[in-house]
């Protein structure tokens, strides 16, 4: 394999950065884990950007000595997880192209440590290169420099006028040069900042670095750029939800336990806290947010899917008219101008829409639909665009509405909450391991891991042979159904939406695989054979349609689809796997539908969405619908899945954490089956053919830091 004379010490193409000499790969100035094999496949591909590299030249400096299926093995592996690490996909690939046979190939333009472009053969160049040079350097003439500067001067001139001449209109923001670096690296979590109205502080929840048992928050304050933070609040909560007054005197938050919610105030050099609310939310108990009005008088947040405004000097409360679009509004937040309140809506489309209104609820404005879940809101500090968090970073909408756009100095996942204050941008990074594991049933005592990746997945579902398993991961950059071996091995990437997918379900002959997605704006259900990877939409006569399960027989798939005004009641209707007019099966508060192994009796959800509740069984023969005797109530979503002897579910009050069994026969838990580590909370159970193990997912490790974006525009 040839190798330059000169190795180029840093490569930069897109939001990536490698330094060769280290060997390190950063995305945003964020270093991403890379296994050597896989840094010196990246390597050989960078220093010949747009040529061959063939698997015989990869292979004699790698694996000299390998057999031929080593080697095999050993490059696909390597090379998928450089993709991983770049949020790359082999079908649409930007970064490396695979040559079937032959080799791979980088595609993307690259940049040297001298900002020189290093051309690509892909693409046209009329700079030509040095004679017979084998370093295959780039030279450029200082004329080349003065010219392109000429450009720049020209192009930016433009870009002024231009934007002066956008009457009325948002201008497009540049956020190319957005300094973003680590605010906090405490270890465990730091979550929910908020920024001082100068922006040089910060307050956020912080759960001390706890790694045993629920994490529990305090807030804490620090100076940005010091090290040294200080402790606000003495009394922990599952969530601690800060706000900023516009005076800087004053911090309000909100004390999450549970559905249990309590607004305070107290100062900032700490204190005593002074009670403003006590409610409770038993629709959202995860989502949260609080924001101050401008005048610093009032305070608005959600609670049970209502918009609640707040007068902080009276403790009056008011609540805020959703439209009548809306099942349910949370996470508000006022602009800077105190104009409009900008929060999100689930929609009775079962959509999730950002909207405005007025502190009123006049003039509410639907300003986009989006297929995932945002999880915050900010506004820019000039009132007239929307910033936007969702798992895959964050995204900009002009405050009248239009088409969102992502920002390029935040494309990793985002938890929740973000904090803004001028052109600087505070929000969380998570940095969380999600894998699928077994478990012995028998024994309870042997696990081991499936699917090995360094991306999160989560949602296992065994085929009927038990061979295989489909489950969720972010591997290929979005949350998208795949397919393995139970070692890993043959991933098949089953959708590439690029929206919200999952809850993959097998046929009983594993012959297909039911999935739902929102890429078509609303929740649907698809329909993928496993050897052909072309998935379908299963036709619903317009019924939103989620969390699909199969008959026993094969004959049937069942769904969850919300029917009524209040998100706390949902249906379930079946329909064939080709499509159709759904059947009504049960009219209310329904969700993950399982058939019993001899299809006499079906079990499901029973309970308010996003709460816990009890699992009814309905007998089909008598159309007899009653509680599962004895059986306790489930976490919201319910993780469960039926045997033939009784149901699994995760035990959520059981510490350390387990699987327990209810036994249909005595109708009472006999066993609980230890886990070690907390299980995923959207993870879900996999029951195996021959009952003999189960799949779970689980946080392996979980952790976040807030990050700092300087030179938001």
């Amino acid at each position: 394999m040839r190798e330059p004379e000169q190795a180029t010490r840093v490569v930069r193409f897109g939001v990536f950065e490698v330094e060769l000499c280290t060997a390190e790969l950063r995305k945003q100035g964020v270093r991403i884990r890379l296994p050597s094999q896989s840094f010196q496949i990246l390597e050989a591909l960078l220093l010949r950007p747009g040529e061959l590299v063939t698997r015989e030249e990869l292979k004699q400096k790698l694996w000299p000595t390998d057999t031929f299926g080593d080697f095999e093995h050993g490059l696909n592996a390597a090379v998928n997880r450089v993709r991983e690490a770049l949020g790359d996909s082999s079908d649409n690939p930007r970064f490396v192209e695979t040559l079937p046979r032959r080799g791979y190939r980088f595609i993307a333009p690259v940049e040297s440590s001298q900002t020189e472009q290093i051309p690509s053969k892909t693409q046209p160049s009329s700079q030509a290169p040095k004679a017979k040079d084998a370093s295959r350097g780039w030279t450029i003439r200082p004329s080349v420099f003065a010219f392109a500067a000429v450009l720049l001067i020209f192009a930016g001139l433009l870009y002024l006028v231009h934007r002066k001449g956008k009457q009325g209109q948002a201008a497009e923001p540049g956020n190319q040069d957005v300094r973003v670096s680590p605010l906090t690296t405490l270890p465990g979590n730091e979550m929910w900042p908020a920024l001082s109205p100068d922006g040089k502080q910060v307050v956020f929840a912080w759960d001390g670095g706890r790694t045993t048992g629920k994490s529990a928050f305090d807030l804490y304050i620090k100076a940005i750029g010091a090290e040294r933070i200080a402790q606000l609040t003495h009394q922990s909560a599952e969530a601690m939800i800060p706000a900023w007054s516009p005076d800087g005197s004053t911090i309000a938050f909100i004390r999450v336990n549970g559905s249990e919610r309590r607004v305070f105030t107290m100062s900032v050099l700490g204190g005593p806290e002074r009670k403003l609310d006590d409610f409770t939310d038993e629709l959202y108990t995860d989502v949260s947010s609080l924001s101050w009005s401008p005048d610093g008088r009032q305070l608005v947040y959600g609670g049970n899917g209502d918009l609640r405004l707040l007068t902080v000097e009276t403790g009056e409360v008011r609540t805020i008219e959703r439209p009548a679009q809306c099942k349910a509004a949370y996470i508000p937040v006022f602009s800077p101008d105190g104009q409009w309140i900008a929060f999100l809506c689930y929609s009775v489309n079962g959509t999730y829409e950002i909207y405005r209104t007025s502190q009123k609820g006049e003039h509410a404005k639907s300003l986009h639909v989006f297929p995932d879940i945002p999880e915050s809101i900010v506004w820019s500090g000039d009132s007239r665009r929307i910033i936007l968090a969702d798992s895959g970073g964050l995204l900009e909408i002009d405050g009248n509405g239009g088409q969102p756009h992502r920002l390029p100095f935040a494309q990793t996942e985002v938890g929740e909450q973000i904090a803004s204050r001028g052109n600087r941008l505070v929000y969380v990074q998570m940095h969380d391991s999600v894998n699928i594991w077994r478990v012995d049933l028998k024994s309870g005592l042997s696990r081991s891991l499936l699917t090995p990746t360094s991306r999160d997945q989560r949602a296992p579902a065994i085929s009927p042979d038990g061979k295989r398993i489909a489950f969720e991961s972010d591997r290929s950059g979005t949350q998208e159904v795949w397919m393995a071996n139970l070692d890993g091995s043959d991933a098949v990437q089953l959708s590439d939406f690029r929206a919200l997918t999952g809850t993959p379900r097998w046929s009983p002959d594993g012959r297909k695989i039911a999935f739902d997605s929102r890429a078509s704006g609303e929740a649907a259900l698809y329909l993928v054979d496993p050897e052909t990877v072309l998935p379908k939409r299963i036709a619903t006569n317009t019924i939103p349609a989620s969390v699909p399960t199969w008959s026993f027989d094969g004959k049937w798939i069942y769904f969850t689809s919300e029917t009524s005004h209040s998100s706390a009641q949902g249906a379930i209707y079946r329909v064939a796997p080709t499509g159709g007019i759904p059947e009504l099966v049960i009219k209310t508060h329904g969700y993950n539908v399982q058939h019993s192994k001899d299809g006499r009796f079906l079990y499901f959800f029973a309970a308010k969405i996003e709460t816990n509740g009890l699992i009814h069984v309905l007998d089909l023969a008598t159309g007899e619908e009653q509680p599962l005797k004895g059986m306790p109530n489930v976490d919201y979503p319910p993780n469960w899945v039926v045997g033939s002897k009784g149901i699994f579910y995760f035990d959520s009050a059981s510490d350390p954490a387990a699987i327990a069994f209810y036994e249909f026969s005595s109708a009472r838990v006999t066993r609980r089956i230890p886990i070690g580590k907390p299980p995923e909370y959207l993870g879900g159970l996999a029951l195996s053919p021959d009952e003999t193990w189960i799949a779970y997912s689980q946080s392996d490790t979980q952790g976040s830091d807030l990050m700092l974006a300087d030179g938001v525009q």
